[in-house]
């Protein structure tokens, strides 16, 4: 590396961004920078500036990229009043709204991991409907390999589920509101909020971890605990014991 590239790697700007990994407010490298500039209105002048760039988080050295945007018509007055314009701030890829759990990167059937991707990508990128429907699909495929008949309605596996001893009954309640919630989504026009996700989301989660990582990481550690030692009489204990009756064995 040439003494000009060391010297513009050493002044590289920092800004704050929102690291895919780290999360928001981050301190991240500039690495690259194109600043755009519009006037909308000569005569009452409106005018427009973005900033592209590319950054770098100065923690986990992620690269991503981030967009500003502001227009003259949109600020705040500061204390002093002053003039503080407000940025539409986004990034690619876009800041996740629920992180993977860290369970899910062992090692699930792949048809689950697949669903579950799909699910937390569309709630990752505001798709609620899709995640609200993509959560009860989920459900529909776990139960399955749980070895539920898949023609079987949605009620009726839960309660095959609770039968088997898969399901506790509130466990089974919070079930039947997952899958009303998915029905809702995807027949009945419903929208959930973050919150609402958030909740069916967790269901969800609960349910696959404790059927599919929970329950075998439980059997594992069984197998490994040495067993109970059994109690050996001392022998200064047999001389004390009273001697048997005559005619007792």
């Amino acid at each position: 590396m040439d003494e000009m590239t060391d010297e513009a790697v050493m002044k590289l700007e920092q800004v704050r961004g929102h690291c895919p990994d780290c999360g928001p407010a981050r301190y991240a490298d500039v690495v690259a920078e194109y600043k755009d500039s519009e006037s909308h209105d000569a005569e009452h002048g409106t005018w427009s500036a973005s900033a592209y760039r590319i950054l770098q988080c100065g923690g986990c050295k992620s690269v991503y990229f981030q967009e500003t945007y502001i227009f003259s018509e949109i600020y705040e007055h500061g204390p002093n009043g002053e003039i503080k314009y407000t940025e539409d701030i986004t990034y690619y890829p876009a800041p996740a709204k629920r992180r993977w759990p860290e369970w899910s990167l062992l090692d699930l059937e792949s048809g689950m991991y697949g669903l579950l991707y799909e699910t937390y990508s569309a709630l990752n990128v505001d798709a609620r409907v899709l995640a609200a429907t993509g959560a009860r699909t989920v459900f529909d495929r776990a139960s399955e390999l749980l070895g539920v008949d898949p023609a079987l309605t949605f009620k009726e596996k839960l309660q095959v589920l609770h039968t088997n001893g898969n399901i506790g009954a509130s466990e089974l309640a919070n079930l039947d509101l997952l899958t009303d919630a998915g029905g809702a989504a995807a027949h009945r026009g419903w929208k959930p909020t973050l919150e609402q996700l958030s909740t069916i989301m967790s269901i969800v989660e609960a349910f696959v971890y404790r059927n599919f990582i929970l329950n075998a990481e439980v059997k594992k550690l069984k197998s490994q605990i040495p067993p109970r030692q059994q109690r050996v009489k001392s022998e200064s204990a047999q001389k004390d014991r009273p001697p048997d009756k005559p005619g007792t064995a």
